[in-house]
């Protein structure tokens, strides 16, 4: 633990020395994470800590001081150790239940745009040139973030691969089928299109249930 805690003071020293310059702040206790952590991660004690650091006063105010209070929030994003937490690396606290990441295969061309954390539909395209069909897989799924790390959500390749946050079973094995049976686009998602599985999700089993439900056209 005192090793990783070393190797997590030394990540925010280089972090801070770059930051250094016309805004350099005043030093104060900031939270980090004391280890890494998977995207969609339910934060609990002894995975963020809190170290001394030079942060300009530019940055200072999105940043956490307390970890205890993190406790229970929800990653929207993969941290490494050391990495300083900031508001948008957490799912909103408005979020009904904690939500299990899915990787999948998308279009690279619909990511245009498109920031971690972000609500989004998922749409399916199957066919050929001359026949395509689009169908709506899931509403109101959250971008979790590009699975290379540091990396932008644009790719120049035809696919890049993500990870959603989802918030069923059903709705993991909907996303799962619909990337293997043709081309997953994602799309910001608007309150008026309602959340939970669309008409190309996988129909629950028999005798199962759901912890989401449809909405909106």
């Amino acid at each position: 633990m005192v090793g990783g805690l070393l190797v997590a003071a030394a990540a925010v020293v280089v972090f801070t020395a770059a930051l250094r310059g016309t805004d350099q702040g005043s030093p104060g206790s900031y939270v980090i994470a004391a280890h890494s952590l998977q995207a969609g991660s339910l934060l609990e004690p002894g995975d963020l800590t809190t170290v001394r650091v030079h942060v300009p006063r530019s940055a200072a105010a999105q940043m956490f001081r307390s970890a205890a209070t993190l406790n229970g929030r929800t990653l929207a994003v993969p941290l490494v150790s050391g990495e300083l937490l900031e508001p948008s690396m957490l799912v909103p606290t408005g979020q009904a239940q904690p939500l299990r990441p899915v990787t999948v295969a998308v279009d690279a061309a619909t990511l245009n745009g498109l920031y971690t954390g972000e609500p989004v539909d998922v749409l399916q395209t199957t066919g050929t040139e001359t026949s395509t069909a689009v169908t709506i897989v899931l509403r109101g799924a959250t971008l979790f973030g590009a699975s290379k790390p540091g990396s932008s959500l644009i790719s120049g390749s035809p696919s890049a691969t993500v990870t959603l946050g989802v918030t069923s079973l059903q709705e993991v094995e909907s996303v799962v089928a619909a990337a293997h049976a043709g081309t997953l686009t994602i799309v910001a998602a608007s309150p008026d299109d309602g959340v939970g599985p669309g008409p190309g999700a996988v129909p629950p089993a028999a005798g199962g249930s759901t912890s989401a439900t449809s909405s909106g056209p």
